[in-house]
């Protein structure tokens, strides 16, 4: 599953994802999915848009934040 849009709080903290099967989730069931891998190689995931990848390389961004906003 991919994660394709967000939403934010009135302080700009991301609250919801919108994944491209059409279903909004949380940022609290986002995390989940990160940790048992249901998401799209990423192994964590922060309410600040940022998100870590643990495969061969450990990779690390910060772009969650600017996805489109639903």
């Amino acid at each position: 599953m991919k994660l394709v849009a967000v939403r934010k709080n009135q302080e700009g903290k991301i609250t919801h994802f919108l994944t491209d099967k059409d279903t909004v989730i949380t940022i609290e069931e986002a995390e989940q999915l990160a940790r048992t891998g249901e998401l799209d190689s990423l192994s964590e995931i922060h309410a600040d848009g940022s998100w870590v990848i643990d495969a061969m390389q450990h990779m690390e961004g910060n772009n969650l934040a600017g996805l489109p906003e639903f």
